[in-house]
Parts: C-alpha cells; structure tokens; sequence
C-alpha cells in the first residue's frame, strides 16, 4: 500500500485530538485506543512545516500541489492545538512536529514481533522494558502481547505531540507504564 499524507494527517489530528480532550485519569476506550494506534508521526508530512498563513503564503515559501492539498488539515491542526494548548506550550509543540518531520519513523508491527520471538525462543522474558525512543508505542503494545508476566515499561518520547498520543495509548494496557515526554538525556 502507498504512503497516503493525507489519510496519515487525517489520522494523526483524529488521534492527537483523543489524547488533548482524554483527562489522564480514565482508561480510553476501545474505540479511541484503535484511532491511536493509527497515529504515525509526521514523517514524511513536510507541510507541517508551513505556518498557519494562507494558500498564497505558502506558494510563495514554495509549496507544492501535494502540500496544498494538505492545507486544511495543517489548518485544523493547528486550530486543535491553538485551542487546547496555552501559547507557549503551543509553540512547543509545533517546534517538536517540525523537529520530527525529518526524523520520526514509522516501525510496522513485525519488527517487534519478529523481535519478541526470538527473545521467547530464547527463553528470555522480561518483567521490566526501558523503551528509549517510544514513539506511537508499537513496540510496547507488542511486548504486552508478547510477555503476560510483563510488570512495568518505562517509555520515552522526545516529540511532545507523539508523546501525548502514547500516553493516552498507554493508559488502554493492562501493564504499568511511566512515559516521559521529554529527549533522553533529560529523564529521570
């Protein structure tokens, strides 16, 4: 299948929504857990990196037809953030979209399951995950299927936005997990 921006953006603004308007102290429901997981980042998405101006602004920074069809929903995206977030924290998570524009990667579930397996196969079953680079979670939400006897994972995320979307996600497992939105070298 064909990377779709379009229905990836669409996706991502479904699931960051769920994430803003969840109050990190219910469980989201199976419905909204399957919107999240849809969630990829914004790798390969290189309108993100238009301001929130006009169709006529951004022809004249240079963009193309792809990225103008894409202009209403950078538009909403945008409107969703502006009307959850303060302005700082606004700022900051429009600087982390753009930051990870070029460097977030989208990992199919068979990698961690292929993973997983050859962890199991031999005999290596861990109560504890320390995932550095979380993302949307694929590998968490694998290794929960993978290891019953799971306890606790520990994630980071680096992008504030895909860390939202992943501690929303997080709170649909049956396992404890502690996610840190900030880069590596800054968690505890």
């Amino acid at each position: 299948m064909a990377y779709n921006a379009f229905q990836k953006l669409k996706d991502n603004i479904s699931a960051i929504r769920i994430a803003l308007q969840w109050d990190k102290k219910s469980r989201i429901s199976a419905t909204d857990i399957a919107t999240l997981q849809k969630y990829s980042g914004f790798g390969g998405i290189k309108a993100v990196l238009y301001p929130p101006t006009t169709q006529e602004d951004w022809v004249k920074l240079g963009a193309t037809d792809i990225d103008l069809r894409l202009f209403p929903g950078i538009l909403e995206l945008h409107e969703l953030l502006q009307n959850h977030l303060d302005e700082k924290q606004y700022r900051e998570a429009v600087q982390s979209v753009k930051n990870s524009v070029l460097t977030a990667f989208y990992t199919p579930d068979i990698v961690p399951r292929t993973l997983y397996s050859i962890l199991k196969e031999q005999g290596i079953e861990p109560k504890r995950i320390y995932e550095p680079s979380a993302g949307s979670g694929v590998f968490i939400t694998e290794a929960e299927k993978a290891f019953p006897q799971l306890e606790q994972v520990t994630a980071v995320e680096k992008d504030r936005l895909t860390g939202l979307v992943l501690s929303a996600l997080n709170s649909g497992l049956s396992i404890k997990v502690k996610t840190h939105i900030s880069g590596l070298e800054d968690t505890p």
